[in-house]
């Protein structure tokens, strides 16, 4: 899979890394890497990568145990899907350099 991790294409790798790593406490499954691939490759539509973006946020949400991360995990879902609907638009079919783009190699569930 191909990713670039949190973030847009455009901000500095440390940020996208750290956004990633922050965001792997709180979600598990490899939403971020999927939604990634599928803005690459411009398949499937925008707004079914984004909707299976945000499923598979809320899903890891609602796995946890703790009331206060999964809520917290349920805000920051719906925040970051709302940045990805406001800018996605800029990265959607856009291939990444190879510079700026960071290999991820991780199996994951495909979401729709």
């Amino acid at each position: 899979m191909i990713g670039n991790g949190l973030g847009p294409w455009w901000f500095p790798a440390p940020i996208r890394r750290g956004l990633t790593n922050l965001g792997a406490f709180f979600f598990q499954e490899a939403s971020w890497e999927i939604h990634d691939e599928s803005y690459a490759t411009g398949s499937p539509s925008r707004w079914r990568a984004d909707r299976g973006f945000l499923a598979a946020m809320l899903r890891d949400a609602s796995r946890d145990q703790s009331i206060l991360k999964m809520g917290a995990c349920t805000i920051i879902a719906w925040l970051l899907w709302l940045l990805v609907r406001a800018g996605g638009w800029m990265s959607y079919r856009r291939k990444p350099s190879a510079p700026v783009a960071n290999v991820i190699r991780k199996k994951g569930k495909r979401h729709g």
